[in-house]
């Protein structure tokens, strides 16, 4: 797509060893094509290496055809390139370097084919593969939860308007009382101007000069969604007789077509076949700005009287637009001045390189802020959003806008309202498919945004590209670009109209339960209403999994009050103003019951502390409820219980947080899905943070008819370390004058390998003791050995950093007992003493 590319440089490196040479020159040869860019050209060649040989091998057909799913990928035929990466990547072939990014594409595929399901499945494998690209878990949940970005659909009346041709028509801004817009549209005269990517004509600016001519009448615009055009009621859903991909919010699908996928470049900037006609006049903007290169997005000062434009640069040579090989003519930001009709005075900004790229201008109310795109060194991924401050006649050094809202994708087409908020379109923000519109807010004064990053959800965004919106500070009207029509690089203008909310409503889930027991309450009710909203409060009551599930308005602080016979009610406050798009908010209430009514769990209280523990596991065993997840917290040396210790019980499944505080006995319980895993995280103030991986279990028995547990499967022991704690490493045995480990002590060992990996950061001591007997000497020496024997062993087979591991031999210095020179001891006395601890130096702690 012309707009895309003329702001990324695309480079792919393709590697012929091991192929036929007759095969191997054509596939050269296209391969060159689509590293100059000629995608076009590149096209055309892959496809008749794939018709002309039947014979190719394994390696031939998986490259080739890869290289074309990529190249329909680029050019947006998405229909195409779904064909070629399904053929491919079903088989799981291996692939390795820039390969694995056909993995993301082939999941960006099948999000603006509609098929959501198939590509969470495509993102699941690419983070698998590129496990520190982030994208695909947020991406994996939107496509769990495609109706929060489309319930607000009928808020909002499309149009399209009489300027669109058959070619590409996008990005408009406003000037005067009119729209400046970028179109390839064709040129007459003896020369045409033709671009080799997709064989398209060049992009020039154009001007509508009053944008009263779109009026409401059947020639200008085609309403989108209404009833009736003069209806301004929007259909919450298509007439069943209606065929998807009739109209222009629903593109076609590979479903309305006889034929799964378009064969050759004849397809490719999808006009072939197609003629348009605009129906409302529009002229060329100025003769000055537009020139032989790609004249791209602009933006005006409020005045009038200046232009910040995009064009590629015209220095250098060839690239896209020349002969020479591995040359980019990169996109540069350009500023003119209005005099009497036209514009002069046409100078490059300060920032420009032929290093990178900038482009896509847009500048603040106050013609002080301009945010721009480059794909400049330093940034967060594929092309970021950058802003600088026009003072004293100078542009300050440009600033990424930041993580929040550049990411490892691409982020473009940026547009300022008159009070700061940001509209800009992103690939890697979850959305609908392809780019999507999102919004944010910015502060003029520190440059920098704040809030969270909005997807402006549908009708706005489709599965398609959309782009290039200028609205109204309230978003109650404005102009926005697509290629939901017909796809590929047919890009159109339309109109919007806000006829409801902003986004709609977001989802809450309230879970309410017993704050003695822990248990879900049934029937807990409770009301809510917007915070000094003198509207009436609403009303809801949890299920039998004491849940109520919710959509509240968007954007808005609530009160609530919680109730139920039996218990003390209570009051809370909430706000979705910083929720996600998608994700539902929890509220998690613990009502407290009415003296009365309190039912405390009995406790056992025996003297003997490991009594206590032996008690509080077989209390434990007694329950075969698998549903109740129970465990203990132990610490310190001795592994005592511990009270007090913050324990969440998060499921992996759904993002649900469950919370209570260890009693003094050190448990704790949860309720549980036995078909989900659960992350178990347990803190304390001075203490390392133990989290640990709660397997689901399968099917529907815990065991198997053979097993025949002891204790229940619900315990699970979770012991937290702190700064100079000393454990014993129980059955690390050795035999008498020998330093060498035996055999049953490997497990044991294993299990500090396990406690280290756990805990990276933790740094630990290895102390190695032998008994009283012999010479003291030779005992410091043959402890020094068996330290050194554990060391070894943690370092050499358990993986761990040696730097994080000391050892040190103590000899007889420390005994357990009594057993020192001259006293007779049992050999169960001596052995104790023969023991080896480690001590903790250093663990990062809450």
């Amino acid at each position: 797509m012309i707009r895309i590319l003329i702001l990324i440089s695309l480079f792919f490196v393709f590697e012929s060893e091991g192929i036929a040479q007759s095969v191997a020159k054509q596939i050269q040869k296209a391969d060159a094509s689509f590293k100059e860019l000629s995608i076009a050209s590149a096209i055309e060649q892959y496809e008749t290496i794939i018709k002309k040989n039947k014979n190719l091998t394994a390696d031939e057909d998986q490259k080739v055809k890869l290289s074309l799913a990529n190249a329909y990928f680029q050019v947006k035929d998405f229909v195409s390139a779904e064909k070629y990466f399904t053929e491919i990547l079903s088989n799981n072939p291996v692939l390795k370097g820039d390969d694995l990014k056909s993995y993301l594409r082939y999941a960006q595929v099948l999000s603006s084919n509609g098929k959501p399901k198939e590509a969470a499945v495509a993102w699941k494998k690419y983070s698998e593969l590129k496990d520190q690209d982030k994208r695909a878990e947020q991406f994996q949940k939107l496509y769990s939860n495609l109706d929060a970005l489309t319930r607000n659909a009928s808020s909002y009346k499309i149009e399209y308007i009489g300027i669109n041709t058959a070619s590409a028509d996008f990005s408009p801004a406003f000037y005067k009382d009119g729209l400046v817009f970028v179109s390839n549209r064709g040129k007459s005269g003896p020369v045409k101007r033709v671009f080799s990517w997709d064989n398209s004509s060049f992009l020039d600016l154009y001007y509508l000069e009053d944008l009263k001519v779109l009026g409401a009448t059947e020639e200008s615009v085609a309403s989108i969604g209404s009833s009736n055009q003069s209806d301004n009621t929007t259909k919450s859903s298509k007439s069943k007789s209606e065929k998807l991909g009739s109209d222009y919010y629903t593109p076609p699908t590979s479903n309305d077509a006889p034929t799964i996928a378009h064969q050759g470049s004849v397809y490719i900037n999808g006009t072939q076949n197609y003629e348009e006609t605009a129906t409302v006049e529009t002229r060329k903007f100025s003769k000055h700005l537009n020139s032989k290169y790609h004249e791209g997005p602009c933006t005006f000062f409020h005045d009038g009287s200046k232009i910040i434009f995009t064009r590629n640069g015209n220095s250098g040579g060839g690239g896209i637009f020349g002969q020479k090989k591995d040359v980019i003519d990169r996109l540069k930001l350009y500023s003119a001045d209005k005099k009497g009709n036209d514009w002069s005075n046409i100078r490059e900004l300060p920032f420009n390189s032929s290093d990178y790229s900038c482009g896509h201008p847009t500048i603040s109310f106050d013609d002080k802020v301009l945010f721009f795109v480059s794909d400049m060194p330093g940034g967060y991924g594929g092309t970021d959003i950058y802003v600088t401050r026009f003072n004293n006649g100078e542009w300050s050094k440009p600033m990424n806008l930041g993580g929040g809202v550049n990411t490892a994708g691409n982020e473009m087409f940026p547009f300022v309202d008159k009070e700061g908020g940001l509209f800009f379109s992103s690939d890697g923000h979850p959305g609908l498919g392809d780019l999507d519109i999102f919004y944010v807010k910015t502060d003029l004064k520190t440059l920098k945004a704040s809030g969270p990053v909005r997807n402006a959800g549908a009708p706005i965004n489709s599965s398609r590209d959309d782009f290039g919106i200028i609205s109204d500070a309230q978003r109650q009207s404005g102009y926005f670009s697509s290629n939901r029509k017909r796809g590929g690089g047919d890009d159109d203008i339309y109109r919007f109209t806000r006829l409801g909310s902003v986004y709609g409503c977001r989802d809450l889930i309230v879970s309410i339960f017993d704050k003695d027991t822990k248990k879900p309450l049934e029937n807990g009710r409770f009301e809510y209403r917007v915070k000094d909203d003198k509207r009436g409060a609403e009303q809801a009551t949890t299920n039998t999994s004491g849940v109520s599930k919710l959509c509240l308005e968007a954007d808005r602080e609530f009160d609530f009050v919680f109730e139920k016979e039996g218990y003390i009610s209570e009051k809370k406050y909430f706000s979705n103003l910083e929720a996600s798009d998608f994700e539902p908010s929890k509220i998690e209430i613990y009502l407290k019951p009415e003296e009365k009514n309190r039912k405390l769990p009995e406790e056992p209280e025996p003297d003997d502390k490991a009594e206590k523990k032996s008690q509080l596991v077989q209390k434990r065993s007694s329950t075969n409820d698998s549903k109740v997840f129970r465990g203990v917290v132990t610490g310190g040396e001795n592994s005592q219980p511990m009270a007090a210790v913050k324990v969440k019980f998060v499921n992996k499944c759904t993002g649900h947080v469950q919370e209570m505080y260890t009693r003094k006995d050190g448990s704790y319980e949860f309720s549980r899905d036995l078909g989900c895993e659960y992350e178990l995280i347990a803190t304390k103030e001075d203490f390392g943070t133990s989290t640990e991986t709660i397997a689901k279990v399968p099917g529907k028995k815990l065991f198997s008819k053979k097993a025949k547990p002891t204790y229940s499967v619900n315990l699970f022991d979770t012991r937290l370390y702190k700064v100079g704690d000393v454990v014993k490493l129980e059955n690390i045995y050795y035999d008498l004058e020998n330093w060498k480990i035996k055999g049953e002590s490997a497990k044991e060992l294993d299990k500090l390998v396990a406690i280290l990996k756990k805990y990276p950061n933790m740094i630990i001591e290895i102390a190695s003791h032998t008994d009283t007997r012999g010479n003291a000497a030779e005992n410091m020496k043959l402890s020094q050995l068996r330290a050194k024997e554990v060391f070894d062993y943690i370092v050499r087979k358990g993986g761990i950093n040696k730097d994080r591991v000391k050892s040190v031999g103590k000899g007889e210095t420390e005994p357990l007992n009594e057993c020192s020179d001259g006293v007779q001891c049992t050999e169960a006395e001596h052995r104790r003493n023969r023991r080896t601890e480690f001590k903790i130096l250093f663990i990062e702690r809450k």
